[in-house]
């Protein structure tokens, strides 16, 4: 018999306060907040003991694969679409025999923190492979590491939190460390569900691009950039008091706001096809609507009532762009062991 262990973690929807989940910049703005929902659109991450040494990686999303003699072998120059996994796998080596199979129902690029799903549910996916006990923090750090070593840029908390708690979260950023706290639970929590559409619109450019720029900006002392974060501060302690206030409207008020907000100071975080959904969309009965992390194309999260959803989907689709139907995961990560 062999040992199979299969690790799911959810990505994320960010309502406000993105970019400031990135250290030390959260330090210059206090109090600084994130508010996210994780939503069901998982990433997978499967783990399968095998006779002999060799390690076999397959990406069924990316439909791409790599096989190593032994874990002491595992490169990824020849395709970087293996990078993050594969650094996952040499930094839990010597592994035996094993055959890794990834999936992530999120596109590559929608902008809702696919590839912090993946390194969360890799890490916990060999964490439990090799026996090794992670507290849901110290796997954060594993994970956020990994993937700060394979984008080379600094890399912010949220999707990670996302990923392990699930839920709708506000994440403190303090200056003894991080908390997290529940924000929604309940009916409401369903409510605001009732009431989300995702778009995906297309793959944009490399995540991480607008925020390094803004992050070496911010260090240089421009004040231009320190001005935006402030804005980025105010909107976001604006959006856990919405949400607190389980008051939905308010939340659609924040969250143009911080589209503006971000659209204003980043001009390549919309496109054409954004604007043209996002200023048709009110008209078709949207009450809300942001671009998901970094933009330049993924997705776009409206709010808008039940009623005008159908028409919201028949003007989506009429420019080529599509939804993905999600819910609210509630659980966050989950790690399963079975016997074959």
């Amino acid at each position: 018999m062999s040992r199979v262990v299969v690790a799911v973690a959810p990505t994320r929807i960010d309502f406000a306060g993105g970019t400031l989940d990135i250290p030390p910049l959260y330090l210059f703005h206090q109090p600084a907040l994130t508010i996210n929902v994780a939503i069901n659109l998982c990433a997978t991450v499967t783990v399968q003991e095998r006779t002999g040494r060799g390690v076999r990686l397959s990406a069924r999303d990316q439909d791409t694969q790599a096989f190593w003699a032994s874990s002491s072998e595992i490169e990824w120059r020849q395709n970087r679409f293996l990078e993050l996994v594969s650094r996952h796998l040499r930094s839990f080596a010597p592994l035996p025999g094993v055959e890794v199979i990834t999936d992530c129902q999120a596109p590559a690029g929608a902008g809702t923190g696919g590839s912090s799903a993946l390194a969360v549910a890799a890490t916990a996916a060999l964490a439990s492979l090799k026996k090794r006990r992670l507290a849901k923090p110290e796997l954060i750090e594993y994970a956020r590491a990994v993937e700060t070593q394979t984008i080379r840029v600094p890399t912010g908390y949220q999707d990670y939190y996302a990923a392990a708690y699930g839920g709708a979260s506000v994440l403190e950023f303090g200056l003894t460390g991080i908390v997290r706290r529940p924000v929604a639970t309940g009916k409401f929590l369903e409510e605001l569900e009732h009431h989300l559409l995702l778009v995906y619109t297309g793959k944009p450019r490399f995540s991480g691009a607008n925020n390094w720029q803004l992050f070496k900006r911010h260090i240089s002392g421009d004040r231009k950039v320190f001005g935006f974060f402030e804005r980025l501060k105010s909107n976001a302690v604006a959006m856990r008091e919405a949400f607190l206030a389980r008051d939905l409207r308010g939340i659609a008020e924040v969250l143009n706001e911080d589209w503006a907000i971000r659209r204003a100071m980043l001009p390549n975080m919309t496109t054409p096809l954004i604007d043209t959904l996002i200023r048709k969309s009110r008209r078709a009965g949207a009450f809300g609507a942001r671009v998901c992390g970094a933009g330049g194309g993924g997705c776009v999260a409206f709010l808008a009532d039940p009623t005008a959803q159908k028409g919201l989907k028949k003007l989506v689709a009429a420019h080529g762009a599509r939804v993905l139907p999600c819910h609210v995961h509630r659980r966050g990560l989950t790690v399963r062991e079975t016997f074959v």
